[in-house]
C-alpha cells in the first residue's frame, strides 16, 4: 500500500476541533421544570451509554410560563458542541450527524445513504422490534417502503430528538421535537414506531448502536496505511467545512487541502474496492463519501 499522509495533511490534523464537553451554552426551554428534567435525564443517559461522564444539569428557572435549563454538562460532548452550529459549506448531513453522535463515524462531513444503510445493518447496530421501547440515543432511519434512505436522526424522548435536517450550510445541528423532523420528512403516525406495520409507504426504523460492538480491524499493514490516509483527509476536510466562514487563513488554503485530500483518498478507495470484509467496505464507503464532500466544496 503506497498511500501515505502528505506532510501538508499531517500539518492539518491539529486544525480539526476536538470534541470536548462544553461548559455552558446549551439551554433547553419548556413550559415546566419536570419536562426539562426529563429531557436532561435523557441526554445524560445517552452520554453515559456513549462512555462519557455526564454532569448535572443547571438550575431550572421559570419566568411566567417559560422555563429554561442549561444542559451543557449533561449532554453528550458532540451534542453540546454542535447544537445550533451551521457548517460553513454544504456537506455535513443527517446521516453523518446521527452516526457521529453515536460514535460510529468520527467527523462532521457528508455521509452517503449507503453509509447509513451499511452501519445500521452492521454488527454495531440492532434493529428494534415492534413494541420495543426506544431509549435515548437510538438512531431512527426514515425510509421509503423500498428501503431507500430518506433521513436519519437520534431519538431522546417522545418530544426531543437530535437532527441536522439537511446537508446545506443553512441547516443547523439541533435538539428539536421529533414533530419538527416529521414536518420536514413526513411519516404517518402509525409508521413512526419500531416495527412499522406492512403497507407503510414510508416508515421509521429504530436501531440501538454501540461502537464497542464493531469487530476488531484486520492485522493488515495495507489496511492500517489506508485508514491513516483516509483519517487524515477526513480531518482536514471536516475542519475546512466547519471553519470555512470563520477562518479565512484556512479557507485560503482550500485548493491545496482539497488536492491533498483527493490524492490521499483515491488510492485508498481503489485498494478497498479490491478487498473484502467489514472494515474494508466501511473504509471504501468513507472514502466515497469524502470524495463527494470534496465536490460539494
Amino acid at each position: 500500500m503506497a498511500t501515505r499522509l502528505s506532510p501538508f495533511l499531517l500539518a492539518l490534523l491539529a486544525l480539526a476541533p476536538a470534541p470536548a464537553r462544553a461548559g455552558g451554552g446549551l439551554t433547553l426551554t419548556g413550559g415546566d421544570c419536570a419536562s426539562l428534567e426529563a429531557r436532561a435525564g435523557a441526554l445524560a443517559a445517552w452520554a453515559g451509554e456513549l462512555g462519557e461522564k455526564p454532569g448535572a444539569p443547571g438550575f431550572c428557572g421559570c419566568y411566567g410560563d417559560a422555563c429554561s435549563m442549561d444542559v451543557s454538562a449533561a449532554a453528550p460532548a458532540f451534542v453540546a458542541r454542535m447544537h445550533g452550529v451551521k457548517a460553513g459549506r454544504w456537506g455535513p448531513n443527517c446521516w453523518n450527524a446521527a452516526l457521529v453522535a453515536g460514535k460510529l463515524l468520527a467527523e462532521p462531513r457528508f455521509a452517503s445513504p449507503e453509509e447509513m444503510t451499511f452501519w445500521t445493518a452492521s454488527p454495531a447496530c440492532r434493529a428494534l422490534s415492534a413494541g420495543e421501547e426506544p431509549l435515548p440515543g437510538d438512531i431512527i432511519a426514515i425510509r421509503e417502503a423500498s428501503g431507500e434512505e430518506v433521513h436519519g436522526f437520534v431519538y431522546l424522548t417522545p418530544d426531543l430528538s437530535f437532527s441536522k435536517n439537511y446537508l446545506t450550510a443553512a441547516a443547523p445541528y439541533l435538539l428539536q421535537p421529533p414533530a419538527a423532523v416529521y414536518a420536514e420528512f413526513p411519516v404517518e403516525e402509525a409508521c413512526r414506531l419500531p416495527g412499522a406495520p406492512a403497507g407503510c409507504a414510508r416508515r421509521s426504523d429504530y436501531f440501538r448502536c454501540r461502537a464497542a460492538a464493531v469487530p476488531p480491524p484486520p492485522a493488515d499493514p495495507d489496511y492500517a496505511a489506508a485508514v491513516a490516509a483516509v483519517d487524515g483527509a477526513e480531518k482536514a476536510l471536516s475542519a475546512l467545512v466547519l471553519r470555512w466562514k470563520t477562518d479565512p487563513e484556512l479557507r485560503a488554503k482550500a485548493p491545496e487541502i482539497l488536492a491533498a485530500a483527493e490524492k490521499a483518498l483515491r488510492p485508498a478507495r481503489d485498494l478497498a474496492l479490491g478487498r473484502g470484509g467489514f472494515h474494508w467496505r466501511a473504509l471504501r464507503l468513507r472514502a466515497d463519501s469524502l470524495l463527494h464532500q470534496i465536490s460539494l466544496i
